[in-house]
């Protein structure tokens, strides 16, 4: 099972990279440059996006893996998008139903630049209510995993997977006060 830090440990993102909050984002500097651009967007629906290291690592796992395939599929090794979250412990809240398709990942294959992949999701729908957020269910979803990979001698060369999904943060005004612990 990957590592994970905890909701505590957990920052929103500023909007610079040598910023070390951006490090949960991705493993590597491109990955990091996309994350920066969705984040701060000016389409982004969201009021608040978090780097997680756990969607990081999964993501650039997929990365490598589509790389090594020299194919870009929401299907792989692991699974289903979803399944692949699951099963390296990310707690996704989904349905039974819902667990062999997709609700958290966008993928691209062919470009090499940060602001060309974020130009392609943009003009793709599906991927634009994802990653911006314009629909209510993609809203609630607050953390964000960007991977990275290139192989030179496969159909597309650079290969990038974006996991954004709903985490389960606790906030402090959450938390119950003492006098609610002790009461019967």
């Amino acid at each position: 099972m990957l590592s994970s830090a905890s909701a505590a440990e957990l920052k929103p993102p500023t909007n610079s990279l040598s910023n070390e909050t951006y490090a949960d984002c991705a493993l590597n500097q491109k990955a990091r440059e996309l994350a920066e651009l969705i984040i701060t967007d000016s389409e982004q629906q969201r009021s608040e996006l978090y780097c997680n290291a756990l969607l990081s690592e999964v993501a650039q796992k997929k990365a490598e893996e589509m790389a090594a395939a020299g194919k870009v599929s929401h299907y792989g090794s692991g699974g289903s998008p979803n399944l692949r979250l699951i099963k390296a412990g990310y707690p996704l809240n989904l349905p039974a139903e819902a667990i062999g398709e997709n609700h958290v990942e966008a993928i691209l294959g062919g470009y090499s630049e940060p602001q060309d992949v974020i130009d392609k999701f943009r003009n793709s729908y599906s991927h634009r209510v994802h990653l911006f957020a314009e629909d209510p269910f993609f809203l609630e979803q607050n953390e964000i995993g960007i991977g990275y990979a290139t192989e030179w001698n496969s159909p597309h060369v650079e290969y990038w997977v974006v996991y954004i999904a709903k985490g389960n943060r606790v906030s402090i005004d959450d938390e119950p006060s003492k006098s609610e612990e002790d009461s019967p």
